[in-house]
């Protein structure tokens, strides 16, 4: 395997280990991750009515026998806006699927959606449209949508 590849996955995979306030471990069906993703999500910037996060995530997917299975990173940027319960949900990422025949690709995910995350509770909830663009090779959109249920990390005090 590539040094790069190697250093990169380690990049993105470094802030798991950090510890501070608002860090989320989250479920995604379809979404940004394929059919299905595991994510951790931190806050990395706030004021007022804006939360920015990273998310980080990882998937499985078997596609055929040509194919093999696929593994999917999805790496996004969130900004959520809103100073209740109810939030506007606005992402942009790259996702890096290798199969296990040995093809990658790189696409863009986007995200609009409405995030619940009540007061005082440990969990969030998210609808999304996540369409997926391809613009390495050919110019493609393709429609997507996901949902979240996130959990909130319990920080050292």
């Amino acid at each position: 395997m590539n040094s790069n590849i190697i250093y990169g996955l380690i990049l993105a995979f470094f802030p798991l280990i950090s510890f501070g306030q608002d860090r989320h471990l989250s479920f995604e069906l379809a979404g940004s991750g394929g059919l299905a993703s595991i994510n951790f999500e931190k806050s990395f910037y706030q004021k007022e009515a804006l939360n920015m996060k990273y998310r980080i995530g990882f998937s499985f997917v078997p596609i055929d026998k040509n194919n093999g299975s696929t593994l999917i990173l999805p790496i996004m940027i969130h900004g959520v806006f809103g100073q209740t319960s109810h939030k506007l949900d606005l992402g942009i990422g790259q996702t890096v699927s290798v199969t296990t025949k040995g093809q990658a690709f790189i696409l863009m995910p986007l995200a609009c959606g409405y995030r619940f995350e009540p007061d005082n509770k440990n969990y969030y909830l998210r609808v999304s449209y996540t369409p997926i663009i391809s613009y390495l090779i050919d110019w493609q959109w393709q429609h997507w949508a996901g949902v979240t249920y996130g959990l909130k990390l319990k920080t050292k005090e």
